[in-house]
């Protein structure tokens, strides 16, 4: 299937609001493909900034495909995530991360989930492409991740056709920032995973209080769109005269 296609599938399939979103990791800006546009080319703002997160909100929205740089990053966690490198010493971010209230109680805390996400090494890539899945191509727009917004119970059915035929569990990942855990984790990984995301990710997201992100490798994900047509999707519990303790 084209990526188009995989979009069209999943939405038709499962009642998606939102058309899945693709991220493609670029080494050198020498790689990007002409015609991409940059992050912000359409606004008159100079030096355009914003969150990593926002920006795949914006293509969760119908935005892009465009490209970011680390020039373009207000948040550390994301240019992190993007491959880009930190913002700003580690150490500076105790300020505003760690203590009651903030992120994480410590340092240790800090740097414990960091390193969970599998992080990429600082500049190992100069460039990410984000646009809706259905605007790339399997050609120079070929993505590495594919973002995919649901509910919980449509993110059962894609989570279970992709283990339909092997029986592959599929383990989800809390407890960071929603950018690192569904980046570097599952290209490191080379698996899918869901998350139920963290304050900052979810809002820059635009999240609803009851949606998840479920993150595929995008050579993996067609895995799961054939398999939509052959799962089970309705309970044989009610033929059952169920006793309910009390």
């Amino acid at each position: 299937m084209t990526p188009e296609q995989l979009s069209q599938t999943l939405v038709k399939s499962e009642g998606l609001v939102y058309n899945p979103v693709a991220v493609k990791f670029v080494t050198s800006l020498s790689d990007l493909p002409e015609g991409v546009k940059k992050f912000g080319a359409s606004s008159e703002t100079t030096g355009p900034k914003s969150f990593l997160c926002a920006m795949w909100g914006d293509c969760l929205r119908g935005a892009g495909p465009f490209y970011t740089t680390k020039e373009h990053q207000l948040c550390g966690g994301g240019a992190i995530s993007a491959g880009f490198g930190s913002l700003l010493p580690l150490e500076v971010a105790e300020k505003f991360m760690i203590g009651d209230g903030k992120l994480f109680g410590s340092m240790n805390a800090l740097r414990n989930s960091m390193e969970s996400s599998l992080p990429f090494e600082d500049g190992e890539f100069e460039a990410q492409i984000i646009g809706p899945l259905a605007a790339m191509n399997d050609d120079e727009l070929r993505p590495d991740v594919v973002l995919i917004v649901c509910k919980p119970f449509q993110g059962q059915h894609i989570m279970r056709a992709y283990g339909f035929d092997s029986g592959e569990l599929i383990h989800g990942i809390s407890g960071g920032s929603t950018c690192e855990m569904v980046s570097s984790y599952v290209v490191r990984s080379g698996k899918p995973t869901f998350t139920l995301g963290d304050t900052g990710g979810n809002a820059g997201l635009s999240l609803e209080p009851d949606e998840v992100v479920l993150a595929f490798p995008y050579d993996k994900l067609e895995i799961a769109v054939n398999n939509l047509p052959r799962i089970c999707r309705t309970s044989t519990m009610h033929r059952h005269n169920i006793v309910h303790e009390r």
